[in-house]
């Protein structure tokens, strides 16, 4: 019976071994990431929606300013501004075309969100 007592005892101090130090290797699950893009954000920042008129696009820099109406949710009157855009929100779209669009305005750097031709 000491025996078998014995046995158990050791085996259980040896798993809690290994235990101990499967704890100190690292984990090879990534960890969570915020994915804005995809709206997974917790702390996404809000869109504001807005209808203007293409001015100037310059895909090059990522930018494209707008002759947009007024965003009362901001207090904005309606004024031209550039908005940051990825090149692949701009295909399509020309100089003078009427637009809907939905931007972020994190930093005082406001970026499209979303943007079509009306």
């Amino acid at each position: 019976m000491k025996t078998v007592f014995l046995v158990l005892l050791a085996t259980l101090g040896l798993s809690g071994q290994a235990s101990a130090e499967d704890l100190l290797k690292p984990s090879t699950t990534p960890p969570p990431v915020d994915d804005v893009a995809a709206g997974n954000s917790l702390e996404a920042e809000p869109a504001y929606q807005a209808e203007g008129v293409i001015r100037a696009i310059d895909a090059r820099q990522g930018s494209v300013t707008i002759a947009h109406g007024p965003v009362p949710e901001l207090k904005w009157p309606a004024m031209v501004m550039p908005f940051k855009a990825d090149a692949a929100q701009l295909g399509g779209l020309a100089v003078g075309d009427a637009v809907e669009f939905r931007f972020s305005n994190g930093e005082m750097d406001p970026q499209i969100v979303f943007i079509r031709r009306q």
